[in-house]
C-alpha cells in the first residue's frame, strides 16, 4: 500500500511539474493571458493526462470578467470542493454583470419555490436582440404560417438555439460544476472552437435543473459522505430526498407535466424552440453519448433520429482525436419512452440529447474498477464499433477528470452545432413540414374525445396534460359523422395535421414494443392516454374530418363542467363509475353518513352499479354536502326514498403512508397523489413503526411499491447500521433537511420489531394495504398465510397496459369497475394463492381461466372458433418475457388476518401519477377497510 501511494504522490508531482513547465513556456491562452492558479489546479486535479484536451487543460484570466474561482475561491474539479445553489447563481450573477455576452432570465420556481434559471451565452448583438431570434425559431415552428420561401430567408439570419441542463439527478454531482467553467470560457475564450460557437449559437444553460435536490444533496454530502473515498464502502451517496416529491424519476414525469420543475422547463421549451438541447447526466463510464439502440419511438421523425447518431458519431470522432478514450455510443437507453424530460425537444420537432459522464458520486478522487461494467451485453471496456477506444478497466477518477470530458464533449456538439446551424435549421422546419403531410395523408387523422364520459375529471385532466405538450384541440361546433364514429357538438377533436401531430398520436395510439429485441426497453413502453387516465377515445380514420367545422378550444377552462346538483332532497346516489374522483369526495364529506350500495340495484329503468354512493339528504346538511360536490365533476342523481340494497358505512380511516428510507421514490408520487386530491395521511417510517401500537393512530396503512427488487430483507434491514448515526434533520448547517420526513438515523429498516407491530396491527382490527413490492412485507415474513410471491426469474413486464377480469364482484376492492377492465403493470412481484384459495383473489391480470390449461386449449380450439375472441393479455406496450406466467394470475389478493385485513397489489396502481384509471382501486380498499 505504501508504495502505490508513493507512486500516486510522484505521478501528480510529475503532472504538477509538467504543467508548470506548459503554463511558462506558454504564457497566453488565445489573447488572453493564462490564469496560473486555476491551470495548477486542473493539472493536479486530473489524474491521468489522457483524461485531459487542449480546450480545457488551462484557464484564461481575463482582466474583467470573474472566472469561478474569482467568485467560489476554487477552481472547478478541486477535489472536495462541491458547490452549493446559492453560490452557482453567486457565480452567474457576477458572470453577467461583468459580461455582456451573458445574460440571465428567470425559467421559473420549484414546488418549495427556488428559483430556476437560464443563462442565454452569445456575442452582444444577439443577446440585445434576443426576441428577434427567439421570434425567426418561433416562425419556423409552424409551416402553416411560415411558407418554404420565407423559411429560407428566416434561416439565413437565424441562430439556432442550443438548451443544455444540469442538475436534474441531484446525486450526479458534476454537471452544475462543469457549466459554471463552461459558460466563463464561452464567455472570455478568444480561440476556437469558442469564438465560432459564440457567433453562431445562442446557447442556454440551466445550471441546476432541481434545485431543491441539489441544495439538499449538496447539504448531505458535507454532512456524510465528505471524506469517504472507497467507492464501494460508504454511506448512501444520494440524499433520501431529491424533489418535494419526486426523486429519480423526476426524469420519467414528460407524460403528465405534473411537476412544476417539469411545467417550467416545457414551457421553456415552447418559448425558445430550442433546435438542440443536451441534458447531463452521469455516471457511465467515460463518456456516453445518447444515440440509443432502438427500437426508436414511432412518433419520432427520421430526420431526429439520424441527427442522433450524426452528432454522436461527430462527438466520439472529434473527442477520441482530441485523444479521450471511452467514448462511446449506442448500448445504453433505447430510444422508445417520450416521456424524459429532453424528450420535450424531440416531440417538438427539434433534438434532444443526453449524455452520461462517469462520475462518483462525490466531489473526492478515488480508485475504480470498471472491469465488470456491461451495457448491451457486452464490457464497457471491450472495443466495439461504437466504442473504438475503450477506456481501461482500472483508474483513479476525479470531479476534475469528470469536468474535462463532459466540458469537452459540450464544446464538439456545440461546435458541432455551430458549424452546420443552417442545417438543423433547415431540418427543424422540414420536421413541421413532414407532421402536417403525415397528419393529412395518414389515418388516423384525428382523435375524438367526447363529452358522455365515465369519469369527467379525469378526461379534464388528460385534456389539460394534451395543452401542456402544446397539442392543438378544437371543440366541435357541429354534429357529424366519420366512418363509424359519431361527433357530438361540444364534443373534442385532435385533428393530427398540426405541427406536433405526431405527439399526438404517439399519446393517443396504442403501443406495440416489439417482441423481439437486442437490448432490453430502458423504461415504460407504453402510455396510452386514454387507458391509463381512463377516458374514452376514439380514432377517426376518415380524411373529410379534417375539414369538420370546429373552433379552437380555450384550454384555460375545463373541458366538462362541474356538476350540476338535485334540488330535491331526497336520497341523493353517485354512480361509481370507477371514478378517481369517488375517493377524494369522499374524503371531503368529512364526518357526514355516506353509504356505498353493495350490489348493482334498480330505480324504475335506471340501474346504477356496486359501489354507488347514497347520502340521505333529510338528514344530511345540503349546504355542506353541496359545498363539496358543486366542486366535483361527479353525477349526481336524486331518489326518493332508499333503494332496497344492502349496504354499509364509509367510514372514514386514519390513514397511514409508510415510508422506507431506502426507497423514497414510489412513494414520492403516491404522496403526490393524495395531495393532489386531499386525502390526509400520516408519513411515517421506521422509528414509529418501531415503537409499534401503530392501531392508536392508524386504521389503514398504506405501504407505497418499492421497487421491482426489493426483498423483505432489505425492508428489514434498511439502510447499513454501519454507517449509524446517519440523521436527516434540519439543523443550521442543514437546513434543506428533514422537512418532508426526519430521523436522526435512517439506518436499519423496519426491522422484527417492525414487522411484529405490522403484525399486531392487523391482526387488532388494522388494514394494510401495500402496493406491488411492498407486499413481500405480508408474505414472505409469512404474517399472511397461503399467498405466495411467484418467482420472477424470466419475467420481464418494464411497463404495459395489460387485461385485468373481475373474479368477484362482491369484493368492495373492484367496485365501479367493468368486469373486463385494464391495469398498468410494470415490473413487480405477482402475489398467488392455490387454486381452492381463489375466493381471496377478486382480479386478476388477463382473461384466462385459472384452471385453464393446454389440453382443454386443444380440446377447445373448434369452439373457440365460433366463441367471442378473448381481449390480449397486453393492450398497449408489450411483455418482453413471461406473458404466460402473468395471465390468469392474481392482480389483487384480499385475506382476512384475525380482526384486520391485508390487501396486496400485484402492480403499483399509483405509478407516476399516470394511471389515474387504477387509482379507484386503491381508494376503495382505503374507503372500504372495515368491511372487505
Amino acid at each position: 500500500m505504501k508504495k502505490y501511494l508513493n507512486q500516486l504522490i510522484n505521478c501528480a508531482l510529475c503532472l504538477l511539474l509538467l504543467g508548470s513547465a506548459a503554463i511558462k513556456a506558454q504564457d497566453t491562452v488565445g489573447t488572453l493571458q493564462i490564469d496560473t492558479i486555476a491551470t495548477d489546479s486542473i493539472l493536479r486535479s486530473t489524474t491521468d493526462q489522457n483524461f485531459l484536451t487542449r480546450w480545457v487543460d488551462v484557464l484564461p484570466d481575463h482582466p474583467t470578467v470573474p472566472s469561478p474561482r474569482d467568485v467560489l475561491g476554487y477552481t472547478i474539479g478541486t477535489p472536495g470542493e462541491l458547490t452549493q445553489v446559492d453560490d452557482i447563481y453567486r457565480y452567474f450573477e457576477a458572470l453577467a454583470a461583468a459580461s455582456d455576452r451573458v445574460e440571465i432570465f428567470q425559467l421559473g420556481q420549484t414546488f418549495e419555490e427556488r428559483d430556476m434559471l437560464l443563462v442565454a451565452i452569445a456575442e452582444p448583438e444577439f443577446l440585445t436582440d434576443i426576441d428577434t431570434y427567439k421570434s425567426y425559431l418561433n416562425q419556423l415552428s409552424d409551416p402553416r404560417v411560415t411558407d418554404r420561401a420565407k423559411a429560407e430567408e428566416i434561416i439565413e439570419d437565424a441562430l439556432p438555439i442550443f438548451w443544455m441542463t444540469a442538475g436534474l439527478h441531484s446525486p450526479e454531482l458534476g454537471p452544475p460544476e462543469m457549466v459554471m467553467e463552461l459558460a466563463y470560457r464561452l464567455a472570455v475564450e478568444t480561440r476556437e472552437p469558442f469564438a465560432s460557437i459564440r457567433e453562431n449559437v445562442i446557447t442556454l444553460i440551466t445550471p441546476v435543473f432541481d434545485v431543491d435536490g441539489r441544495t439538499r444533496q449538496v447539504e448531505w454530502y458535507k454532512r456524510n459522505i465528505k471524506g469517504h473515498t472507497d467507492h464501494n464502502d460508504m454511506p448512501p451517496r444520494s440524499v433520501p430526498f431529491w424533489g418535494h416529491y419526486t426523486y429519480h424519476d423526476n426524469n420519467r414525469d414528460g407524460i403528465s407535466i405534473s411537476q412544476p420543475i417539469t411545467q417550467n422547463y416545457v414551457n421553456g421549451v415552447y418559448e425558445w424552440k430550442p433546435t438542440v438541447s443536451l441534458d447531463l447526466h452521469e455516471s457511465v463510464p467515460l463518456l456516453y453519448v445518447a444515440g440509443g439502440t432502438g427500437p426508436y419511438n414511432e412518433g419520432v421523425s427520421p430526420i431526429t433520429i439520424s441527427e442522433w447518431q450524426m452528432m454522436a458519431n461527430y462527438e466520439i470522432s472529434r473527442l477520441t482525436g482530441l485523444g479521450l478514450e471511452g467514448v462511446w455510443t449506442w448500448g445504453y437507453y433505447t430510444g422508445w419512452y417520450p416521456g424524459y424530460m429532453l424528450w420535450a425537444t424531440n416531440n417538438h420537432n427539434g433534438m434532444g440529447r443526453f449524455y452520461e459522464t462517469f462520475g462518483n458520486g462525490s466531489a473526492d478522487t478515488m480508485e475504480r474498477d470498471i472491469g465488470n461494467v456491461r451495457f448491451a451485453g457486452k464490457d464497457v471496456t471491450s472495443r466495439q464499433w461504437y466504442r473504438a477506444a475503450p477506456p481501461p478497466k482500472k483508474m483513479t477518477w476525479s470531479m476534475r477528470n469528470n469536468t474535462n470530458y463532459m466540458q469537452s464533449g459540450v464544446l464538439a456538439s456545440l461546435e458541432m452545432v455551430a458549424k452546420n446551424g443552417k442545417m438543423f435549421l433547415s431540418n427543424y422546419y422540414q420536421k413541421g413540414v413532414d407532421a402536417l403531410e403525415q397528419g393529412a395523408e395518414e389515418a388516423p387523422y384525428a382523435y375524438l374525445i367526447p363529452q358522455q364520459q365515465t369519469d369527467p375529471d379525469s378526461a379534464n385532466y388528460m385534456v389539460a396534460a394534451l395543452g401542456r405538450h402544446a397539442i392543438e384541440i378544437q371543440q366541435v361546433t357541429a354534429d357529424g359523422e366519420y366512418g363509424d364514429v359519431e361527433i357530438k357538438r361540444g364534443d373534442l377533436l385532435v385533428k393530427l395535421n398540426q405541427p406536433y401531430g405526431p405527439l399526438a398520436k404517439t399519446l393517443f395510439e396504442n403501443q406495440d414494443f416489439p417482441k423481439d429485441v437486442e437490448v432490453p426497453p430502458y423504461d415504460d413502453v407504453s402510455w396510452t392516454f386514454g387507458l391509463v387516465y381512463g377516458v374514452d377515445v376514439e380514432a377517426i380514420d376518415d380524411e373529410d374530418v379534417l375539414l369538420h367545422v370546429a373552433d379552437s378550444f380555450n384550454q384555460d377552462e375545463a373541458f366538462l363542467s362541474s356538476t350540476d346538483l338535485p334540488r330535491g332532497n331526497g336520497i341523493w346516489v353517485i354512480p361509481n363509475n370507477g371514478q378517481r374522483e369517488l375517493g377524494p369526495a369522499r374524503f371531503a364529506l368529512g364526518d357526514m353518513t355516506v353509504l356505498v350500495a353493495e350490489e348493482e340495484f334498480e330505480v324504475g329503468r335506471d340501474s346504477y352499479p356496486a359501489g354507488s354512493l347514497l347520502l340521505d339528504m333529510n338528514e344530511l346538511d345540503r349546504d355542506r354536502v353541496s359545498a363539496v360536490l358543486s366542486e366535483t365533476n361527479l353525477v349526481v342523481e336524486n331518489l326518493r326514498r332508499m333503494p332496497d340494497v344492502a349496504t354499509h358505512e364509509l367510514d372514514l380511516p386514519r390513514l397511514g403512508v409508510y415510508q422506507s428510507w431506502r426507497s423514497t421514490q414510489n412513494a414520492g408520487w403516491v404522496r403526490y397523489s393524495l395531495d393532489q386530491a386531499e386525502i390526509p395521511y400520516t408519513l411515517f417510517s421506521k422509528d414509529k413503526a418501531r415503537a409499534g401500537s401503530l392501531l392508536e393512530e392508524f386504521d389503514v396503512i398504506l405501504i407505497p411499491h418499492m421497487s421491482g427488487g426489493t426483498t423483505l430483507a432489505a425492508i428489514i434491514g434498511g439502510v447499513d447500521p454501519k454507517w449509524s448515526p446517519l440523521p436527516y434533520t434540519n439543523t443550521a448547517a442543514t437546513p434543506s433537511h428533514g422537512h418532508i420526513l426526519s430521523s436522526e438515523d435512517i439506518t436499519g429498516g423496519l426491522g422484527f420489531e417492525g414487522m411484529a407491530a405490522f403484525d399486531e396491527f392487523v391482526r387488532g382490527g388494522g388494514t394494510l394495504v401495500t402496493l406491488g413490492s411492498a407486499g413481500v412485507i405480508a408474505t414472505d415474513s409469512g404474517i399472511l398465510r397461503g399467498v405466495n410471491k411467484r418467482s420472477t426469474a424470466g419475467m420481464n413486464t418494464p411497463g404495459s397496459i395489460m387485461t385485468a377480469k373481475i373474479t368477484d364482484h362482491s369484493s368492495p376492492l373492484v367496485y365501479g369497475y367493468d368486469e373486463i377492465t385494464h391495469v398498468f403493470k410494470g415490473n413487480s412481484p405477482i402475489f398467488s394463492v392455490a387454486d381452492y384459495n381463489r375466493q381471496y383473489s377478486p382480479l386478476q391480470f388477463g382473461v384466462k381461466e385459472y384452471d385453464e390449461d393446454e389440453s382443454e386449449d386443444e380440446a377447445n380450439d373448434s369452439d373457440d372458433e365460433e366463441s367471442t375472441p378473448k381481449p390480449p393479455l397486453v393492450i398497449s406496450g408489450g411483455i418482453v418475457q413471461g406473458a404466460d406466467r402473468i395471465d390468469g394470475q392474481p392482480a389483487i389478493v384480499s385475506k382476512s388476518l384475525d380482526d384486520g385485513h391485508i390487501v396486496l397489489f400485484s402492480w403499483n396502481p399509483m405509478h407516476r401519477h399516470v394511471n389515474h384509471h387504477d387509482h379507484a382501486f386503491v381508494y376503495n380498499a382505503i374507503l372500504n377497510w372495515n368491511d372487505l
